[in-house]
């Protein structure tokens, strides 16, 4: 507790005289209380995005501002005020539905003492969140510091782990035939190198250890651009320390850069009508929004704006028509940005934009009336019309947020919701992020949060027949994740394990459904040896080069084979790591084990993405199932996609099948396997008579 005692209050009550009396109680608790009473939604509003709040005291049954509307403000607002709730009698039903909206408590009324005891412990831990925060913000800022020395040093460099390029600045980048440093991120590094250099680069494509000595050497070979041409580079590679982790940096000199970009001359688009990528001051100006929010409490709204349905229009009319037409689209933009908000090229096809001391309501109105602007539009080009739209995803800038990069996955993750609406393939709208996890699950913590309920056991799994209708004697089941019913995820929202598996802990959740899963295939074996399970693994996993040499200690240990797993691949991460899944799926090959591509038919041009990977089984998403149930046309939609997986080897798994009419139609498309609600729930034992289908 600050030593002052100072507390800025926030009573939600219907009763003005009890909200008084709790004033006087803390003030006689020696608490310098400055308090509003508030009972209307919108002064609330008004009030939270005035300045920061120390704590909210709501009534559980108030008629005026009900508790769910409190915390429905605080998850749009994006501001970490916590709330400790009121009832009006002691009822544990209160209680629990109170800490799932969440509430930092739920106190019978007039339990005095219990109040003033949780009012402290709620603003100690309070203090410390901001404490926390106010260090992550000076970390990043370093980081980002240390980052804008590297993007802009003039010469070339790129960071390396495991073999893979972690950091490349423009610089190296364009070296190599690209636009920009982010084009190569994640790339391997044996891709850029020519096959001769093989032999001799290999011994630093490899894990480096913490306490391992690597001595900085100068060494010449010939690169490899993105358009398959050699050029010659000279590097100083030498250990550093990246983010924490050991790393190697490839240094090219600005003097040796200096040679080489004559010969290079033609092979990058200068497009003078192209509107150039400012990714760093992008990452600046929300850094110093951020900075507005924690110091002043000045919020923002930061816009991702991205165009629709780009890579085709990219394929379509080529890049210098693209980028004629993106500059139109700007200016349009522009002609709307009245107040002159920073507008900045972050990628290829996105675009942000910084709404100073703006509200949420305001930001999402104007992000929405600016796609229906764009979208009511008529482009022009070589005598030609066009059409675009656009997906805005739009998120405060509060004191809760810390790091640029933490923004705009908020950002993205209101779009991904947007895109996930619309069939995957057109948002043509604006969508506010709003967080769906209580304040002791804040996105900060959730990392550690996800730990502790590892530890503490706070996670089963579930598994689901896959049922064949062609017929086989193999027995399949998929595994799926639950937490664990009781009063530690009493509070957890509907798609806790949904944002779960966009952190980066989700690695180690993948690894411990594994084993829990290995442990549980091996008792079943012994009754029914013919049992196959489905496994979902993370883009996280996908990116660990060090996954396939754990998985094969994980089978040596259960004294089973790869075959008896296979691992299912989301089409969007394959779509996103492209060139590690390919990696992937090959050592899975290697030692005999199958994948399976799930979430499938989502992407623009599916079949274009199966026809580059290997894969053994491919499941539909479910957004294009339930699609077939509501007409006749995507049901046909659906039929067509069978017909042209059926020319390939993969066998099809059809998910979410719940009506008895639809399984003869797939039996007759060629569907191998269905799974559903309808024919098994997911349940706690691999129990499923698969007989009684014969």
């Amino acid at each position: 507790m600050a030593s002052d005692n100072a507390l800025k209050l926030l009573l939600v009550h219907d009763s003005f005289e009890e909200a008084n009396r709790i004033v006087s109680l803390l003030r006689n608790a020696n608490y310098r209380a400055e308090s509003k009473h508030v009972d209307q939604e919108d002064v609330l509003s008004k009030l939270l995005q005035d300045k920061p709040w120390d704590l909210i005291i709501g009534q559980v049954s108030s008629t005026k501002l009900p508790a769910k509307a409190i915390f429905s403000l605080i998850r749009r607002l994006n501001t970490d005020t916590p709330v400790i709730l009121i009832s009006d009698e002691h009822s544990p039903q209160d209680i629990v539905e109170g800490l799932r909206l969440g509430a930092a408590d739920v106190i019978p009324m007039d339990e005095d003492q219990h109040l003033l005891l949780v009012v402290a412990r709620t603003r100690y831990d309070l203090e410390q969140r901001r404490r926390l925060r106010n260090c992550r913000r000076r970390y990043a800022e370093s980081e980002s510091r240390c980052d804008r020395l590297l993007s802009s040093s003039v010469d070339a460099i790129a960071i390396v782990q495991e073999g893979t390029y972690l950091f490349v600045n423009d610089s190296y980048a364009q070296l190599f035939g690209h636009l920009e440093g982010d084009n190569m991120s994640c790339l391997p590094v044996i891709d850029t190198i020519a096959h001769e250099d093989h032999p001799r680069l290999k011994e630093y494509l490899r894990p480096i250890e913490e306490n391992e000595d690597i001595y900085a050497e100068h060494l010449t070979f010939t690169g490899i651009t993105n358009d398959r041409i050699p050029v010659p580079i000279e590097a100083r590679i030498a250990k550093v320390d990246y983010q924490g982790e050991p790393a190697l940096e490839f240094l090219i000199s600005r003097e040796f850069l200096d040679g080489v970009t004559s010969s290079q001359e033609g092979m990058l688009i200068d497009d003078g009508n192209a509107i150039s990528i400012q990714r760093d001051k992008v990452i600046e100006t929300i850094n110093i929004a951020i900075r507005q929010a924690a110091l002043k409490h000045n919020s923002s709204i930061m816009l991702y704006v991205t165009l629709d349905n780009y890579l085709n229009t990219l394929s379509e009319l080529g890049i210098q028509n693209t980028e004629q037409l993106i500059s139109q689209l700007v200016e349009k933009i522009n002609d709307e940005n009245q107040q002159d908000f920073p507008f900045k090229r972050f990628k290829e096809d996105t675009f942000v934009m910084l709404m100073q001391s703006t509200g949420a309501d305001a930001g999402l109105h104007y992000a929405t009336h600016l796609c229906e602007s764009i979208a009511a539009s008529v482009f022009e080009l070589e005598d030609r019309t066009y059409t675009l739209t656009m997906g805005i995803g739009a998120t405060v800038i509060s004191e809760t947020v810390t790091t640029a990069e933490g923004c705009i996955d908020r950002a993205l993750s209101a779009l991904n919701e947007l895109y996930q609406a619309n069939d995957g393939r057109f948002a043509n709208g604006a969508k506010l992020y709003e967080s769906e996890i209580g304040h002791e699950f804040c996105e900060e913590d959730l990392t550690e949060s996800v730990r502790a309920m590892l530890e503490g056991k706070q996670f089963e799994l579930f598994y689901q027949p896959v049922i064949p209708l062609q017929g086989t004697k193999e027995e399949f089941y998929e595994v799926l994740l639950h937490t664990k019913e009781g009063p530690q995820t009493a509070s957890l929202p509907e798609n806790f394990i949904a944002k779960v598996f966009k952190t980066t802990v989700a690695a180690e959740i993948d690894r411990w459904v594994i084993l829990e899963a290995l442990k549980n295939l091996t008792e079943t074996l012994k009754r029914a040896p013919n049992t196959r399970l489905f496994i979902n693994i993370s883009s996280q996993t996908i990116c660990d080069e060090g996954f396939i040499s754990w998985l094969k200690v994980a089978l040596k240990a259960s004294n089973l084979s790869p075959r008896q797993v296979i691992f299912q691949l989301r089409e969007i991460d394959l779509a996103r790591q492209f060139n590690r899944s390919v990696e992937l799926i090959n050592e899975l090959s290697k030692i005999n084990g199958d994948v399976a591509l799930s979430h499938f038919g989502l992407a623009i041009e599916p079949m274009k993405l199966l026809h580059k990977l290997s894969v053994n089984y491919v499941k539909f998403d479910s957004v294009i199932i339930e699609k077939a149930y509501q007409s006749e046309e995507s049901l046909e939609e659906v039929e067509n996609l069978i017909g042209q997986l059926k020319g390939a080897e993969e066998k099809i798994i059809v998910p979410f099948v719940e009506r008895a009419d639809m399984i003869p139609t797939l039996w007759t498309c060629g569907v191998h396997y269905i799974q559903g609600h309808f024919l098994q729930p997911p349940s706690r034992q691999m129990d499923y008579d698969f007989n009684a289908d014969d």
